[in-house]
């Protein structure tokens, strides 16, 4: 029978008769269709003929999982979004079907009808939709193509009510892709709580989280609400989280699994609603391998992994956000400043920024506060950071010692006729000469060779 219902079709799957009813009721505020089935098999009958808009499906099933079905859904209709409805408990096939393109978003069970009607319409472009390319295009700047895959992970990302994992160096802006996370999520309406775990001893910390009763230890002089109670509704962000005492790691564990806490010198139970985002320069993993993290929290975690890219790999973002800063300080200070020289954008460029986007900004405010004119120059940059381009020539010269060594050690063979040489052999050999030829200057190295030094960087690194 031909359909006459324009509207937006909306497939809604779960084995549970009563959850079906529960979610109809919620979406009736969307101007969509909707078709439910408790069976996944009948739902993909009904998919061989018909493409929806969107589909939400329950993970633990009978016959099909969601996660099954919904790759089913991704062959069948590829431009049809995938919303997950499921518990905690199912975390690892959740973290599967992210990885895999296969999830787009997720909400768990029991669901808040705001956020469920929220991501909803953001799927499938209805009122009160989040543009989330063009929020993060404000807040996280650059052209290149690492930032772009970034923005594209981020948006997958804050459409998930799961826990997200940011890594990247010092200075290059986990903070910041948390907020845009939050932001663009469906708990964008709460509150964003940032905690630094480096910052706080054990007992601080603990109490700082889960808020204490009065008299729950020496000090406690009245109640205090923790940080997991003010983040409900919203997104609480651990900064450096390899450095949670393993005591506490243990019970952010069970706050997790169990979606409930008790503060300090209380015994009632009460519910944590929050997104979780953490983040950190040392490598959860390699943290695992040295026995400073725990393996069973780092699986909770690490749902949506998110690795930032630092500024020397991100070609040419750094000039581009080096005027974004210029705009910004050169209104803050009152200046005249409309341009960087030449020389100064080469080095720019060319510089490996070690303290990454935070270093740059700094830069680029400490030029504005301390001169004045319409141009910056390279003069005016390189003074601030003098210390920084001393430590780094020192540790070029010390790697350069290591890789001459390393080079000659695997010097290339005798060629003949028919004998193919390594790629990497004849790159080493090529950066090895250009080192020694410029005296160890990496910087002259890298022009004479016509890459980036911090390709060079990159590549001693590697080998050492």
């Amino acid at each position: 029978m031909e359909v006459t219902d324009r509207r937006p079709l909306i497939i809604i799957v779960d084995d549970e008769r009563e959850i079906l009813m529960a979610l109809k009721r919620t979406l009736m505020q969307v101007d969509v269709r909707i078709e439910s089935f408790t069976s996944p098999r009948l739902a993909l009958e009904f998919l061989q003929d018909n493409q929806p808009v969107l589909i939400i499906s329950d993970q633990r099933m009978p016959d099909i999982t969601g996660d099954k079905l919904l790759s089913e859904v991704k062959q069948l209709w590829p431009n049809t979004k995938r919303i997950m409805l499921s518990a905690y408990e199912d975390f690892d096939s959740v973290s599967a079907g992210f990885n895999q393109a296969i999830i787009e978003k997720f909400i768990s069970k029991p669901w808040k009808n705001s956020e469920l009607v929220m991501l909803v319409q953001d799927s499938i472009g209805g009122e009160n939709t989040s543009p989330v390319k063009s929020q993060l295009g404000q807040s996280i700047i650059g052209e290149s193509s690492k930032i772009r895959q970034l923005l594209d992970s981020i948006s997958i990302a804050a459409g998930a009510n799961v826990p997200i994992y940011i890594h990247g160096e010092t200075g290059t802006g986990k903070e910041l892709v948390a907020k845009a996370c939050h932001e663009s999520g469906c708990k964008r309406e709460g509150k964003f709580i940032a905690v630094n775990c480096a910052n706080f001893s054990e007992t601080l910390i603990e109490s700082q989280l889960y808020g204490h009763k009065k008299g729950a230890f020496t000090g406690a002089v009245s109640d205090q609400e923790g940080l997991f109670a003010q983040s409900n509704g919203g997104t609480i962000f651990f900064d450096e989280i390899t450095t949670l005492p393993m005591s506490l790691q243990a019970k952010l564990l069970r706050v997790i699994q169990e979606r409930e806490f008790t503060a300090l010198g209380d015994n009632k139970l009460m519910v944590f609603d929050a997104q979780i985002i953490a983040a950190s320069s040392v490598k959860l993993a390699d943290a695992v391998n040295n026995g400073e993290f725990r393996e069973d929290l780092f699986y909770r975690l690490n749902v949506i992994p998110l690795n930032l890219p630092p500024l020397r790999d991100r070609e040419q973002d750094a000039y581009i956000i080096a005027q974004h800063f210029l705009v910004k300080y050169n209104q803050q200070q009152q200046k005249n400043f409309s341009s960087f020289s030449r020389d100064a954008r080469n080095f720019i460029t060319s510089y490996p920024w070690p303290g990454n986007v935070r270093q740059l900004e700094n830069t680029v405010h400490s030029v504005c506060i301390m001169n004045s004119g319409t141009e910056i120059s390279l003069a005016m940059i390189q003074p601030l950071l003098a210390e920084s381009l001393k430590i780094n020539e020192s540790a070029a010269n010390k790697l350069n010692g290591s890789i001459t060594q390393s080079v000659a050690a695997v010097s290339l063979p005798p060629s003949h006729n028919d004998e193919i040489i390594p790629l990497e052999l004849v790159e080493k050999n090529a950066i090895e000469h250009a080192i020694t030829k410029c005296d160890g200057n990496i910087t002259k190295a890298a022009a004479l060779l016509e890459v980036n030094p911090s390709t060079i960087y990159r590549k001693i690194q590697k080998w050492l």
